[in-house]
């Protein structure tokens, strides 16, 4: 699959004219003080994106305003019908990218919820959203993430949906997923299990 990450871009600075504190910003008078630079934020927010393509970014470590943001998912910012919220179009959008995905994997992964989106501009909004889903398997709660592209009555995308590559495995996960044993060198054994060698 092909990356398609979009790095971070500075747009405001909070000493630039005209600048508001984003929503997500509840900084209290103490801490009115910089953490970071912007040029510091802005390389901890490449950073992020980097290491999450963007799904995992905290932005209350942010004072600049940058070109991603954070969805608000109970407000009606992106909503396409009179009673509907952000929520709605995202999870509308969540089903129909696991629909797919079900149908290319053959696998029954049931949406349960949108948990968080950020989003971005890119000849319409990109959505980059983090869902839960029911695992048939063993009926437990895994995360999701899909990539779609949208603009309403213009185009809508679905870049990619995938599992959330970003999970720290169990000892018991780890052996259900050994896929096979080969010997090397010496008896050594090494077990491959989904392109990690351990």
């Amino acid at each position: 699959m092909a990356r398609t990450r979009v790095s971070a871009i500075l747009l405001w600075k909070p000493e630039d004219p005209g600048y508001e504190r984003p929503a997500y910003r509840d900084w209290t008078e103490e801490e009115d003080e910089p953490k970071y630079s912007p040029e510091e934020e802005l390389a901890l927010l490449d950073k992020q994106i980097l290491a999450s393509d963007g799904f995992d970014i905290d932005y209350t470590q942010f004072r600049c305003v940058f070109n991603y943001h954070l969805a608000y998912l109970d407000s009606d910012e992106f909503a396409e019908e009179p009673t509907e919220t952000t929520r709605d179009l995202l999870e509308r959008l969540s089903r129909k990218a696991l629909d797919d995905y079900n149908q290319e994997s053959r696998t029954k992964f049931e949406f349960v919820k949108v948990v968080k989106a950020n989003f971005h501009w890119c000849c319409a909004y990109m959505f980059l959203i983090t869902f839960e889903v029911v695992d048939p398997y063993d009926n437990l709660i895994k995360l999701f993430q899909t990539r779609v592209r949208h603009e309403t009555d213009i185009v809508t995308e679905y870049v990619f949906c995938r599992r959330n590559p970003i999970k720290k495995w169990n000892a018991l996960e780890l052996s259900r997923k050994m896929s096979r044993k080969i010997s090397r060198n010496k008896g050594t054994d090494i077990y491959i299990c989904k392109g990690f060698y351990i």
